[in-house]
């Protein structure tokens, strides 16, 4: 019986270990999409206590705590609907905080001593090692002796956010950014450290769903932003792009995109401007209208990324706040969603034309969430040249997910040009899944040697690791 979490983690082979010791496991780290604060990297406080740093903005960990039964004062009751953390003033003060504190934390680490199978369990002892060297198994025997040593850890200056993300190599990463984003953050960060990039992306959401109750004031807020009127389509799509040219002088590189429901239908710029016009007066759009519309913009928004040098990252799948009662409660993102179930690979396709017949140099990834959907999505994406299935993504994040995904990107498409990994994650504390990516990864080359399925040439192999863990992420999104 091996020891848990040992050296070899995962590997089970020769080749396995000898690819990642010696090739992956020391890369830099590209983290291309996560949901990251550039506020806090910028003040580099204190991430405060263990429950602060693991379970503030945690949904992952949130969801498995609900599941075990755990009070949602234990999981939520500490943050207001919109994000944010309560005040201690607000909890009762600093000591009823830390009591209160610890309370969420031994929730968790019950939770956590039943989640087998679960990749937190995985994920939670890879971070208490990789951050804290803290390599034993986490219990309620040893819970305070922990909760003490990364308590003491975390009030050091050097595992303020700034810290854990150097410690864990990161050399840039891209943080999800709405395009009326001052992105005043950002351009403090890149004034005043330099030891990783901080870029932002461009995520356009209420652009997309007309169908928002939010979209007609969104849009006057662009106009406002802009400072020139919008009469129709293509005024609104002209300030768009003038949004898209700020992000660019401050570093972006990538856009992103959140696809939840039917996404196209064919039409034409009048049918869409229509309705545009309907949408902003706040008229109620029918579900072909909504299609028509989407249809018409992500194809457009497509091609200006391709002229202004983005990435389009396209995630399709999700099923959001699906508990109305908890939404009312507690808000967004707080581990109430679910994989969607509708069949897109024509309308995917159709976006992908449009976009690819206009721009040829287009760069895209796309991402699934439900796995019915990975082959279709893979041989799709290999249908146009610099279009990527994109890296297992939340509830395939898993290591039989990453395992499959890995599976049909390489029989789909070209392993050796594979973009790596991403952290998807609100937490300064998930960049040890860029290990367990490359774990896995090395261990599937590896295994495929090890039963005479592919030679062994450890220089050929080391450096198509190492590309995967880092530069081919590097050289995609900086069109090198």
């Amino acid at each position: 019986m091996r020891a848990f979490l040992d050296d070899d983690f995962i590997l089970e082979n020769d080749s396995a270990r000898i690819l990642y010791h010696k090739y992956a496991k020391d890369e830099p780290i590209f983290d291309f999409h996560n949901h990251l604060s550039p506020q806090e990297i910028f003040e580099n406080k204190s991430l405060g206590n263990l429950a602060n740093a693991w379970l503030d903005h945690d949904h992952y960990k949130w969801r498995a705590m609900r599941a075990f039964g755990v009070s949602e004062e234990l999981i939520t009751g500490h943050i207001r609907k919109d994000g944010s953390v309560k005040s201690d003033e607000e909890r009762g003060g600093k000591d009823a905080v830390l009591k209160a504190d610890y309370e969420r934390y031994l929730a968790f680490v019950r939770t956590l001593q039943h989640c087998v199978g679960n990749p937190l369990y995985h994920w939670s002892h890879l971070e208490l090692a990789r951050y804290f060297g803290i390599n034993e198994p986490l219990t309620e025997k040893n819970a305070e002796d922990v909760w003490n040593k990364c308590n003491e850890l975390l009030a050091r200056p050097d595992f303020g956010p700034r810290g854990l993300l150097e410690k864990m190599g990161v050399k840039e990463l891209c943080t999800t950014d709405d395009p009326l984003d001052s992105l005043e953050w950002h351009k403090k960060i890149a004034a005043d450290w330099k030891s990783v990039k901080v870029l932002p992306s461009f995520r356009p959401d209420l652009i997309v769903n007309a169908e928002s109750p939010d979209f007609p004031s969104y849009i006057l807020r662009l106009q406002e932003m802009d400072g020139k009127r919008i009469m129709e389509l293509s005024d609104m799509m002209e300030a768009i792009a003038r949004r898209m040219d700020y992000f660019k002088e401050n570093g972006s590189v990538v856009s992103d995109h959140s696809l939840e429901s039917d996404f196209y239908l064919p039409a034409r710029y009048e049918d869409a401007s229509y309705i545009f016009q309907k949408a902003w007066i706040g008229k109620k759009l029918t579900r072909e209208e909504l299609a028509k519309y989407k249809g018409w913009i992500l194809p457009e928004l497509g091609k200006l990324y391709a002229q202004k040098g983005f990435v389009m990252q396209i995630h399709i799948g999700a099923l959001r706040d699906n508990n109305r009662a908890m939404f009312d409660a507690a808000g967004k993102n707080i581990g109430e969603d679910s994989l969607n179930d509708f069949n897109f690979a024509p309308q995917i396709g159709a976006v992908l034309n449009s976009i690819y017949s206009a721009e040829p140099g287009a760069r895209t990834i796309l991402y699934n969430l439900n796995p019915k959907d990975n082959e279709a999505l893979a041989t799709m994406a290999a249908n146009f040249r610099n279009c990527q299935a994109g890296p297992a993504w939340w509830f395939n994040d898993h290591k039989d997910g990453i395992e499959e995904q890995i599976r049909v990107y390489s029989r789909t498409s070209v392993l050796g040009r594979y973009v790596g990994m991403l952290t998807d994650s609100r937490s300064f504390l998930s960049y040890p899944r860029h290990e367990y990516f490359r774990r896995i990864l090395c261990n599937y080359i590896g295994s495929l040697v090890e039963k005479g399925e592919f030679p062994w040439d450890e220089e050929s192999l080391g450096k198509m690791v190492r590309a995967i863990c880092y530069k081919n992420s590097e050289d995609f999104f900086f069109n090198r």
